[in-house]
């Protein structure tokens, strides 16, 4: 039996794939305490890495298929249908033969090489009381800045300070910028309300006692309501700054970004439909209609007084989410 398993899915991200899975070909095990690694005659039985491809049609299948054969580390499930992320996500979790799950996206490079980091940490600190539920990395952006993955639960006021540039204009508040935690460093270990599911570990027996990520998600918000779960059983969720990934995340929004933020408006009305009530629902999903409407406004304004093409773009950009959306495209 393996400690962890990397779950991986993938849907046309092959210019991506290269970088990932070099990034776990490069990691060891030499931190953690050595009762707890004594079992494992090789690195190679540290860990696995499991990718399901959606039905990928850039070549993604045919590459992963080949790096699986050449390694004794990498196994790969083909969908004939983009299944979604929920879905193929339980799929391979379901294959795993570890301990530990890792759910990571496929745009995302490992920078810690060192897995003994992240052992000594959920073995002898994050679940000395039993109670550990997910654990999320620093990450962060392709320049090196900071990407916020942790967070608090969203609610009303907090959808409200977002779409209403709030958060953006007072990122020192606590109250204001309390959805992203921008008030905070994130230099600490810290308890957290939930954690991106760029880079999510979680116990598998755990994991699937909660029936894992609930499927009526296609993508996004999943790993919100994952841990709303997790808390509402009483466990805990931590963010881990010692071990350390790169999430390429914009550079996979902009290959079509009307259809990316449609999806997590549609889910996050769906996360207050599940966990609050139809009418929060309701009330989240004007507010980010006000966002949209917002953003697309002010862009066209910064177009006319600097007649940049990328501010109308993106003011186009922000009316092509709304029509998409409430045509149900």
């Amino acid at each position: 039996m393996k400690i962890f398993s990397f779950i991986i899915v993938n849907y046309n991200g092959i210019e991506f794939l290269k970088g990932l899975i070099g990034s776990l070909q490069e990691l060891y095990m030499v931190s953690a305490k050595k009762e707890s690694i004594n079992e494992y005659d090789k690195q190679d039985d540290v860990w696995e890495a499991i990718f399901f491809d959606n039905a990928s049609t850039d070549g993604s299948a045919e590459f992963l298929r080949k790096k699986c054969f050449d390694s004794n580390n990498l196994r790969l499930i083909e969908s004939e249908r983009n299944t979604g992320f929920c879905h193929a996500s339980n799929e391979a979790a379901r294959q795993a033969e570890s301990e530990y799950l890792i759910f990571l996206n496929p745009d995302t490079v490992i920078e810690s090489r060192d897995l003994g980091i992240l052992l000594s940490f959920v073995k002898n600190k994050a679940d000395k009381d039993g109670m550990m539920g997910a654990v999320g990395a620093r990450t962060l952006n392709n320049d090196g800045s900071l990407q916020y993955s942790c967070r608090t639960f969203p609610t009303i006021a907090r959808q409200f300070y977002e779409s209403f540039l709030l958060a953006g204009l007072f990122k020192k508040s606590k109250i204001f910028a309390s959805y992203f935690m921008t008030w905070w460093d994130h230099e600490s270990i810290k308890e957290v309300d939930w954690v991106s599911g760029a880079f999510l570990l979680i116990k598998k027996e755990l994991f699937f006692s909660l029936n894992g990520f609930d499927e009526d998600y296609f993508m996004y918000s999943e790993d919100t309501d994952l841990c709303l779960r997790l808390k509402k059983r009483g466990f805990k969720n931590y963010y881990f700054p010692d071990f350390v990934i790169t999430h390429l995340d914009s550079a996979i929004a902009l290959r079509d970004f009307t259809k990316r933020e449609k999806s997590v408006w549609k889910s996050r009305k769906l996360y207050f439909e599940k966990n609050h009530s139809k009418m929060h629902a309701r009330i989240i999903s004007f507010f980010y209609f006000c966002g949209m409407v917002k953003r697309a406004f002010i862009f066209f304004l910064f177009y006319l007084f600097t007649y940049r093409r990328k501010n109308i773009i993106k003011s186009f950009n922000y009316f092509k989410v709304i029509k998409l959306y409430f045509s149900g495209l």
